[in-house]
């Protein structure tokens, strides 16, 4: 039994370009030298951030988006490791190079919903090349959503949200833990070396 087979029965299955428009239209790259070039000596509050596969990678003087988009890497995203995200949210004013696809939600399908999604989702099956990995726009706009009914979309995003931000919280509290652990040795030689012990 396949995970399509597990869905509920009032769930759906579509292709991702029925359920979301991909803007790659309003993406522009813009070569390093030329962007510190259009920023130089300007205020940081009159710049925007500027997108790629993986996330900001620097500024620009002006923007190309306004909004709420999901960016999901073309190329140069961790494709191949399953820790690793392949898919960002931003919002406001951005501008976004070739290497990353802007998708926006259609029907008022939460955004938070298909972020959520592509975090578990393997996209291999949609990647190709070997040494440069690349998703096509063709190839995600083939990929299957399952699709509660809408009144479970927003329910379902939500909780998902608050149950990730608490996984965060707690990977945090352990990270800072585990930080002041491995610094307990050093603590405990220079006591030791100063008499203190």
């Amino acid at each position: 039994m396949s995970e399509i087979d597990k869905l509920p029965k009032n769930w759906e299955i579509k292709k991702l370009g029925e359920v979301c428009n991909v803007l790659d239209n309003l993406r522009k790259p813009i070569n390093s030298a030329e962007r510190q070039q259009r920023i130089a000596g300007k205020d940081k509050g009159n710049l925007f951030p500027y997108y790629g596969a993986t996330g900001q990678v620097g500024w620009i003087d002006s923007f190309l988006t306004d909004g709420e988009y999901i960016l999901i890497g073309e190329d140069g995203a961790p494709f191949l490791d399953p820790f690793k995200d392949k898919a960002y949210k931003i919002t406001g004013k951005t501008w976004v190079n070739n290497h990353a696809h802007i998708v926006q939600p259609k029907d008022r399908i939460p955004l938070d919903y298909l972020l959520h999604f592509f975090a578990v989702t393997d996209l291999k099956p949609y990647v190709t090349g070997a040494a440069q990995p690349k998703l096509t726009q063709g190839d995600l706009n083939s990929i299957p959503v399952p699709m509660p009914p809408p009144s479970d979309q927003q329910r379902i995003a939500s909780q998902l949200s608050a149950q990730m931000a608490s996984a965060e919280r707690l990977r945090q509290t352990l990270a800072e833990q585990l930080d002041a652990i491995n610094q307990l040795p050093a603590a405990l030689l220079r006591r030791a070396f100063s008499g203190e012990l």
